[in-house]
């Protein structure tokens, strides 16, 4: 009867034996220790810590980290036992989750027993190199995603410009020559055929102007005239004045025209080399008046 009772005392006692990790190489333990749960909980407390910490001692083992890290939080909530702490630390590794798992390991490192210190601050270490060596790549990737976003922003901007640009074309070559422009030209053309005219009214009226040789004689400080060469005179004048009023107002016409073209044109800004300002364009139409005669001044700033 004695040796059976030893037998079943042995046999309660068997399940608390504590269960040690085995490391595999470069990373986090393969399987959680089991803890010896604290004397101050109840009963009912420690059996269901212990249960939840073999559920996710199970979990661990076939892969599912998740379930685990669930678990072993519910089971230290129960027990308050802190090295559940690197056994949550050792899930998150293998679940790619540096910083959550030196978060535990930091909290399992400042209770732990100090022969423990330097084995800990080594995989501390190693994690922190690690979340550094991340941290870095992912600076450079999201430096390099927004580099990728500016550029196609940059270029879907160029097509919205272009596209811009070859509608405004199409939409004018649609609609043909403005108001303006046919008025422009219409100067230009009525200017430039007034020139023409007065200037060969002026070549006629010299060609057929009798020489004041012929036709006059000098007497006595008074230029006198033949009468039958009056009217010829008279005539080639008013041809002359006719012609330098014809061509001066054709080359105001003109004028005016190119003045019109000028002001049509749309001011292009300089978004190469300077700030993107529209150029200035001022053109104007100025009469000038001297000693030896009048005219017109076209005057034109970019």
């Amino acid at each position: 009867m004695r040796r059976l009772l030893v037998g079943l005392w042995i046999a309660l006692l068997v399940p608390l034996v504590p269960r040690h990790a085995t490391a595999s190489p470069g990373g986090p333990p393969a399987v959680a220790q089991a803890p010896r749960l604290p004397l101050r909980i109840s009963a009912k407390a420690r059996r269901e810590a212990k249960r939840l910490f073999n559920q996710a001692h199970l979990a661990y083992r076939r892969g599912d980290y998740e379930e685990a890290i669930l678990k072993w939080e519910q089971s230290y909530e129960l027990s308050k036992e802190p090295l559940i702490f690197e056994s949550i630390a050792n899930a998150y590794e293998r679940l790619g989750d540096p910083k959550r798992a030196l978060e535990y390991l930091r909290k399992w490192r400042d209770k732990a027993p100090r022969r423990e210190h330097k084995s800990l601050d080594s995989r501390i270490e190693n994690l922190e190199s690690r979340i550094a060596r991340l941290e870095e790549e992912e600076r450079a990737r999201e430096a390099e995603e927004e580099e990728r976003r500016k550029q196609e922003a940059d270029r879907i901007a160029r097509e919205q410009e272009e596209r811009r640009q070859q509608e405004e074309e199409e939409a004018a070559a649609a609609a043909g020559p403005s108001t303006m422009e046919i008025v422009s030209y219409s100067l230009i053309g009525v200017g430039g055929a007034a020139v023409v005219a007065g200037v060969v009214m002026d070549i006629v009226a010299a060609s057929s102007r009798p020489s004041e040789d012929e036709a006059c004689i000098d007497q006595e400080g008074s230029l006198l005239c033949r009468d039958a060469l009056r009217d010829d005179i008279e005539t080639s004048n008013t041809l002359a004045i006719a012609g330098d009023i014809t061509w001066i107002a054709g080359a105001a016409l003109a004028a005016g025209g190119v003045v019109v073209l000028f002001t049509l044109v749309e001011p292009v800004g300089d978004t190469e080399e300077g700030d993107g300002d529209p150029a200035a364009l001022d053109a104007r139409l100025v009469p000038y008046a001297g000693p030896g005669g009048g005219g017109l001044v076209i005057t034109a700033e970019f």
